[in-house]
């Protein structure tokens, strides 16, 4: 049975997920461990800032091929908040929900490093890192200096053995007809199989 994030301490996980692989996987799972999370709760953007009407798939999709992607993982958790809640895409709103619903729950935002550089572009950057800590899924080299004017105590590095690939390279695989065994090694097989029976990235 799936835990809930009504206690302890989760990690929220956003994104498009366009499609889920094998990188967010890791990354969730590595930092889960590592940080002794409860869970982590996967959110899969209604509407992405950065990515407005370019998710190939549809919101429908992503959530289903992130639930079948979760199956086995006790602590993983696919929420559909923003689309419950019609929320905007911005994660600062994300964030207050979840705080809101699960006020006895300490929530942690979880981001790749190279989602670092991007942050002080997002909304409200100051006000997020007031609301949550982030955690940083890094390449153990990575340092503090990448910081910039961030600051440095809402902000943990998190050495983890990051999968580099990404969901843009997926689809452009997909596009060119790549084995099924090939796609498998980058997305669990079940994800692979539903791109491949809704004729998805094609």
């Amino acid at each position: 049975m799936k835990r809930t994030p009504d206690h302890g301490r989760w990690g929220i996980l956003g994104g498009a997920f366009d499609p889920v692989h094998r990188g967010h996987l890791n990354l969730a799972n590595e930092i889960r461990r590592k940080k002794k999370l409860t869970g982590i709760l996967f959110v899969p953007s209604l509407r992405h800032p950065f990515k407005r009407d370019l998710c190939r798939a549809s919101f429908e999709d992503r959530v289903a091929m992130l639930r079948l992607a979760v199956e086995g993982y006790e602590d993983f958790v696919v929420s559909e908040i923003e689309t419950e809640l019609n929320l905007n895409g911005y994660t600062l709103d994300t964030v207050k929900a979840f705080k809101q619903r699960y006020p006895e729950t300490e929530f942690f935002f979880l981001i790749g490093a190279d989602n670092l550089n991007e942050l002080n572009q997002w909304y409200s950057p100051g006000q997020i890192m007031k609301e949550v800590r982030i955690l940083v899924g890094s390449r153990p080299a990575y340092g503090k200096e990448q910081f910039g004017a961030l600051p440095p105590d809402r902000i943990e590095l998190i050495p983890t053995s990051l999968v580099d690939i990404s969901s843009t390279d997926i689809r452009r695989r997909i596009g060119d007809n790549v084995p099924f065994e090939e796609l498998a090694k980058l997305i669990p097989a079940t994800v692979v199989e539903y791109i491949r029976e809704r004729e998805l990235y094609t």
